[in-house]
């Protein structure tokens, strides 16, 4: 089967969206016979050289905002002429842009199945980006025409299905959940110790973690005022921040005005899949108080190094965690975030235990994923064939 898959933003901008179509395409790469043969096509991005072991196409792009590219690929002649000499069987969309929309017409005048999936709630993007009602309305009609043309709809958790459907959006919607590159390692006590001598944490006990963008709609300021009431309770904890993001100047200053700033690190960014794996593994519990994520990657990620996630009761991604089980869950308010990090951290023979299940039930490979991804494409395949 050949595949094409397709974003609106690539390396060396990195996002949830990113890590999964490297991921899948990886996957692919991987499966039995080479059964699986999966290329994607994103945006230009000047004087970046691409290193994946799978092909990915550069399209033509033209700057956008915060340092993205915007792809054109109607304008791309190269394109155009790479599609007529090379047919695919399936198209599968990963952002409903300028790409999306190109390919979602592509698919359907050449009769190619094409898939969608929804990852990101679109709608608070824009109100948070545009301010302007008619605006986002408009941006939500573009999005809504492109994702209606595919075949077939996909979301990360049945939270992300209700999104979409509040959207407006009528068809069936199939939930195939996220998984995870990283795996428990052999050297585990060498990563960690990485991460003692780079941080002088040896000995420290209660340390919490964030990985992500650090964008505002992540919510880490919430934790960081749970934390004030954790500190003045007498519990000694670190806080590592793991990421970059444009909330993160903001966030430091919060630390240092809450008289946190001596137990909140920020590491920035980190690409190396193994300093990464230290983190998680040194860290005693992982923190999600985001509201926004339809399925955040990283608690699957933590699981697999058998490290917790505490998140908020409701949310999309909480919907991994059976509560006090494989993972913890807050009600939405500072001090209910307080008191649960306090009955966590002082509970260590609950914690082990939940570090175990966490990993039973809540890690699942990309591997895994890729075989039912794979199989719905067969699946569509065959029904499309019978009409």
């Amino acid at each position: 089967m050949r595949i094409l898959q397709t974003l609106d933003s690539y390396y060396p901008k990195f996002d949830g969206p990113t890590n999964v179509i490297t991921n899948y395409n990886k996957a692919f790469l991987k499966m039995e016979g080479g059964k699986a043969q999966s290329e994607i096509f994103v945006p230009r991005h000047p004087g970046y050289v691409d290193t994946q072991p799978f092909p990915v196409h550069r399209v033509r792009s033209i700057r956008s905002a915060e340092g993205y590219y915007q792809g054109t690929p109607g304008l791309d002649g190269k394109l155009k002429r790479y599609l007529k000499e090379n047919k695919f069987d399936v198209i599968h969309l990963h952002a409903p842009f300028t790409m999306g929309r190109f390919f979602a017409r592509y698919g359907k005048k050449h009769g190619i199945p094409t898939f969608f999936t929804f990852h990101t709630k679109f709608k608070d993007d824009f109100k948070r980006i545009l301010h302007i009602r008619p605006l986002v309305a408009i941006m939500m009609h573009y999005i809504m025409k492109t994702i209606n043309m595919c075949d077939r709809v996909l979301t990360v958790s049945e939270g992300a299905a209700d999104v979409l459907r509040s959207y407006g959006y009528k068809k069936e919607i199939k939930v195939i959940r996220n998984g995870t590159d990283l795996t428990y390692p052999a050297d585990a006590e060498t990563l960690i110790a990485r991460v003692n001598e780079k941080h002088a944490l040896a000995g420290q006990e209660n340390i919490l973690l964030s990985v992500g963008r650090i964008v505002e709609n992540k919510r880490i300021d919430l934790v960081l005022r749970a934390l004030q009431i954790v500190k003045a309770r007498g519990l000694d904890f670190r806080f590592i921040i793991v990421g970059d993001g444009t909330y993160k100047d903001k966030l430091a200053a919060l630390a240092e005005e809450l008289g946190l700033a001596d137990r909140v690190i920020f590491t920035g960014r980190i690409l190396e899949r193994d300093l990464l794996s230290g983190y998680y593994l040194r860290s005693d519990l992982f923190v999600l108080p985001s509201l926004f994520d339809t399925a955040s990657l990283a608690p699957i990620e933590a699981a697999a190094l058998k490290l917790p996630s505490l998140l908020t009761r409701g949310c999309s991604t909480a919907e991994i965690i059976a509560e006090d089980r494989n993972g913890y869950l807050a009600d939405d308010s500072v001090e209910a975030w307080a008191d649960k990090i306090c009955r966590i951290l002082q509970d260590k023979e609950g914690l082990a235990r939940v570090k175990e299940l966490c990993h039973k039930e809540v890690y699942r490979s990309w591997d895994s994923v890729c075989e039912e991804v794979y199989a719905y494409y067969e699946e569509t395949l065959a029904q499309m064939k019978k009409g």
